[in-house]
């Protein structure tokens, strides 16, 4: 005969299909979440590469913009040289100013900042290897960099009134633009992956050199 005792017993503790089931939905629980951090993670890192691309290739477009507007002051061009206007497609131009011009009897572009190279560079020292933007002052020698993960950088000469310019001899305006390139994060196919993304940022300067030039 069986007693209380017995049966309390019998009935106390989980059954192995119990926890079979418990152990299943566990694992589950597991594997969403895993994917769930995976993606965050991605996500997040792709995020703060953008946040820091945009950041150095806005701050790319601010210094060349400020020098090209300058460009040509206290001469008497605009201060544009381009030895072949193809360069200035693959990403390299030459700006030449007397900012100095008003304290100077002659007028020269052979002080600091007065001739100044912006170029797109490859650097092939870092894996993968990244498109550099860079800033060479002539007269010093000093070469800066402004930016990387650029993935071009190209100018457009203009008229006054935004169509193209014959020559960069004779432009008013100058559009710059860079394009910002973003590596895939993760692996094809792979929970939160992130394909390779491309950026575009321009900006348009207006050259100085029509009123101040002598």
């Amino acid at each position: 005969m069986q007693t209380h005792e017995n049966e309390a017993k019998g009935a106390a503790g989980f059954s192995l299909l119990e926890l079979m089931v418990a152990l299943g939905v566990t694992l589950v629980i597991m594997v969403v979440a895993g994917r769930m951090l995976a993606m965050t993670m991605n996500v997040r890192t792709r995020e703060n590469q953008r946040t820091e691309a945009i950041a150095d290739a806005q701050r790319a477009l601010q210094a060349m913009t400020r020098d090209i507007t300058n460009a040509g002051l206290g001469l008497s061009t605009n201060g544009i040289t381009c030895d072949n206007p193809a360069e200035a497609v693959y990403g390299e131009i030459r700006i030449r100013s007397n900012l100095d011009a008003f304290t100077e009897a002659a007028p020269d572009t052979a002080q600091q900042d007065e001739d100044v190279v912006y170029s797109l560079i490859n650097d092939s020292t870092v894996n993968p290897p990244q498109q550099l933007v860079t800033r060479q002052d002539v007269n010093t020698g000093q070469i800066s960099q402004l930016a990387n993960r650029i993935d071009g950088l190209h100018f457009d000469f203009l008229n006054a009134d935004g169509t193209a310019a014959t020559s960069p001899a004779t432009a008013v305006k100058v559009k710059v633009t860079v394009w910002v390139a973003l590596p895939a994060i993760g692996t094809p196919g792979a929970t939160g992956y992130q394909p390779p993304t491309r950026m575009q940022l321009s900006s348009q300067a207006t050259l100085r050199n029509s009123l101040l030039k002598q």
